[in-house]
């Protein structure tokens, strides 16, 4: 049988997804993760631990090339494996390597690009010390999910305060980005890239947005309602379709985020090479609008045999919704509420609901609750996530 790695870091990836579908094609799955006891080893034919920190690509080649494996493909859903991934590929000149794509796994060299290309004004620098605009957003230029780490800094002080805690926490050696920040409202589009066009399938108003803490909340929608954030789509799309054509992009989703303000201004805030993450709903509400199944996408791109008869254009019925709920305190969550009892419930569509999520720093999201709604408007949507949310039990045990 033909062998794909499938790419893990601490048990996430959509392992046991995309291990279903590559059996479903005949393929033989070789899990490559950092967890000896990784819980999804088992749902693999093979299993090569590796420390994706500490290691460097020829210990890996090697230690994939003693088990006499070959791999035809590599499948990454973890944005921090993106430069792995392209090592990888490109190492076994599979689809998915290249310079092209390299330049997707680094905040900072996307907001290089763009600027080159006339397509982004914004303020930023690869060295956060020498920041002169405020306010500003501190994040890690190459590892990012969830938040995590990314910080808003008002002025000096609390930029060089962020800087000494990061020191003190043991990740002062972390590349960092800091990025003007952009006023308005923040928006997410998906998609794929085929030929070097992107191809906008699902664009999320953030209406509820934390600023402060920079994390999602509340609820988002498809499609946009105001007009600044569908204008702001139509625009930054446009954007990435240069980005796409200039780096030779093919065979990949796409997921970007941006701001827009009701004064006109659009930005990038970033983009990731992966489909949006699946316990925002973003892959259900996509097979629902156009029966694509982003595993099924996503695996067919690492083969590098994507080829949809049609792509778009971007449908905007029915109506989806996401709402989240985040653990704000240190420990295990602790659910009374079931799934099925929330799926019984009006306008439910989808729960994701990870019940014992261990809650271990809060500098990052920690979301442990997910529903996928869908109703015929914003009214009807908040109706739906309110009733769902006051009838959801839970604790966090220390």
């Amino acid at each position: 049988m033909k062998s794909v790695l499938v790419l893990s870091w601490i048990a996430i990836g959509n392992v046991p997804a995309a291990v279903a579908e590559l059996r479903a094609r005949g393929l033989r799955p070789v899990l490559v993760s950092d967890l000896p006891d990784d819980p999804h080893a088992g749902l693999c034919d093979d299993h090569i631990v590796f420390d994706w920190d500490r290691e460097e690509l020829p210990a890996l080649t090697a230690r994939i090339g003693e088990r006499g494996t070959e791999p035809i493909a590599v499948v990454s859903m973890v944005e921090k494996l993106t430069e792995w991934s392209i090592a990888l590929t490109t190492h076994y000149r599979l689809p998915g390597g290249g310079a092209g794509r390299a330049v997707l796994a680094s905040k900072t060299l996307v907001r290089e690009h763009m600027s080159a290309l006339g397509l982004s004004d914004i303020k930023f620098s690869g060295d956060p010390r020498s920041v002169d605009f405020f306010p500003a957003i501190v994040k890690p230029a190459r590892e990012s999910a969830a938040s995590y780490m990314v910080r808003r800094v008002d002025d000096r002080d609390e930029l060089l305060a962020y800087l000494k805690h990061l020191e003190e926490s043991g990740a002062g050696d972390v590349e960092l980005i800091a990025e003007e920040f952009v006023s308005g409202t923040e928006f997410s589009v998906d998609g794929p890239v085929l030929n070097g066009r992107f191809h906008p399938l699902l664009a999320i108003e953030k209406a509820d947005h934390n600023d402060a803490k920079h994390h999602d909340a509340g609820l988002s929608f498809h499609p946009p309602q105001q007009s600044h954030v569908r204008d702001g789509v139509h625009a930054l799309c446009e954007a990435i379709n240069i980005l796409c054509a200039d780096r030779g992009l093919d065979q990949v989703w796409l997921h970007f985020e941006g701001r827009s303000s009701p004064e006109g201004r659009t930005e990038l805030v970033e983009i990731n090479p992966r489909a949006g993450g699946f316990h925002t709903g973003i892959p259900a509400s996509i097979q629902a609008l156009y029966g694509i199944d982003v595993i099924a996408a996503v695996v067919s791109m690492a083969l590098g045999e994507y080829a949809p008869q049609e792509v778009g254009p971007m449908r905007e019925q029915p109506m989806f919704g996401n709402v989240e709920l985040e653990a704000e305190e240190i420990g295990t969550v602790e659910a009374f509420t079931t799934e099925a009892d929330l799926l019984a419930l009006p306008g439910i569509m989808s729960v994701r609901l990870s019940d014992g999520y261990r809650v271990t720093q809060l500098n990052k999201e920690n979301f442990f609750l997910s529903l996928t709604l869908t109703a015929d408007s914003v009214e009807e949507l908040r109706e739906h996530a309110a009733r769902a949310l006051d009838s959801f039990e839970y604790r966090v045990r220390p």
